[in-house]
């Protein structure tokens, strides 16, 4: 309903290009500052969907096709912030970020799962070594616990990697 939805009705949701193009024109902003980005992101994100679903293949395919790469040869792997450091965290952590991806997994949902997983057991792994008051989250979706260099994040990640049963 309302601006964006005038602008956008009727396209063909295989045309990404030309209907973000559409949003982007209907704002008539630099910034998107009178839609709003996040509006017109939904939009564009929705239209993505669409795109793939009319077009009979899943959304990373489709995604893929859009930005030149017509044929994909890996599936998309989430990447997981599990330890935050730094302003984001309030600890001495000199890295902002820990992440992990669950590469080698035969489907997104089994990469999902090793990740949380590795999550979980991380948690666990924090808490026994630090206290209850480690596993507070930070800003941004990790653990936060009170470290302060970049070794000892790598040893309580390889730790949670090994005890969850994904080593190697």
């Amino acid at each position: 309903n309302g601006p964006l939805a005038d602008a956008v009705k009727g396209l063909d949701v295989t045309l990404q290009t030309d209907i973000d193009k559409a949003m982007i024109d209907c704002d008539g902003t630099p910034n998107k500052s009178k839609m709003g980005a996040n509006a017109i992101l939904g939009v564009s994100l929705a239209v993505a969907k669409a795109g793939a679903a009319a077009s009979g293949e899943p959304l990373y395919r489709h995604l893929a096709a859009l930005a030149g790469n017509a044929s994909p040869n890996v599936l998309p792997v989430p990447c997981l912030n599990v330890i935050n450091g730094g302003s984001h965290a309030g600890n001495k952590l000199p890295f902002q970020e820990f992440m992990i991806l669950p590469t080698g997994a035969a489907t997104f949902e089994d990469a999902m799962a090793v990740g949380c997983e590795v999550y979980h057991t991380l948690k666990d792994v924090i808490k026994a070594k630090y206290g209850q008051d480690a596993i507070n989250v930070g800003d941004e979706g990790g653990f936060a616990p009170n470290i302060g260099t970049i070794y000892e994040g790598l040893d309580l990640l390889m730790d949670g990697i090994d005890k969850a049963g994904y080593a190697g």
